[in-house]
């Protein structure tokens, strides 16, 4: 349901991000390789989400939403707040504490001190997991009058792009704070700023 131009924006948007970590050096250290690891992989999501909107394969691509918020919050905690012995415990497969308590650690940072992240979580978390959990919301966008068939509407598509676009944002600026490049950060939320603008 999204025009032709919409996905080659979304797609020019996140290649534009990858560019801009792509060959990035970053220390070889625990805790950036798992920070940057979450983070990186809450990009390759992004484009997972672009490719399945282009598809049309809107339940996959709505699934995956709270998954990159998840890895960003994960990435941002393991970088900022995990102690040591967490983040090996990560690296062996060990979970990390549950969504409250990193975004609790995670916004007495100054960075996060505003609590937008908590917001976003208040606001959103249920329909989030819903649509990740497959809950009544989610297969409500399955049942019409007619059938069982997809039945997105072009908003909910454009939202859930938008989400995806602003932690993809995010998540990069993460993975270039790990490599000390506050230069190219601030060029990457110049980009998010031009995508938003442009909706």
């Amino acid at each position: 349901m999204l025009s032709q131009s919409e996905i080659d924006a979304a797609n020019a948007y996140g290649e534009a991000l990858r560019v801009a970590v792509h060959d990035r050096q970053l220390p070889a250290t625990e805790r950036v390789r798992a920070a940057g690891g979450c983070l990186m992989i809450a990009q390759d999501i992004h484009h997972a989400i672009v490719r399945l909107l282009e598809s049309q394969l809107y339940a996959g691509a709505f699934a995956l939403v709270r998954v990159a918020f998840d890895a960003y919050v994960r990435g941002e905690w393991l970088s900022l707040c995990a102690k040591s012995n967490q983040v090996r415990r990560f690296l062996k497969g060990a979970e990390p504490p549950r969504m409250d308590a990193m975004l609790e650690e995670l916004e007495k940072q100054p960075a996060f001190r505003e609590q937008i992240l908590s917001q976003i979580k208040k606001r959103t978390w249920k329909a989030m997991c819903g649509y990740t959990h497959v809950g009544g919301l989610h297969v409500q966008r399955w049942v019409t009058a007619n059938g069982i068939e997809p039945n997105y509407s072009v908003e909910e598509i454009r939202e859930a792009l938008r989400f995806a676009d602003i932690i993809v944002a995010l998540s990069v600026v993460g993975v270039l704070g790990l490599a000390n490049a506050n230069d190219a950060a601030s060029e990457v939320l110049e980009k998010y700023k031009l995508r938003m603008g442009a909706e």
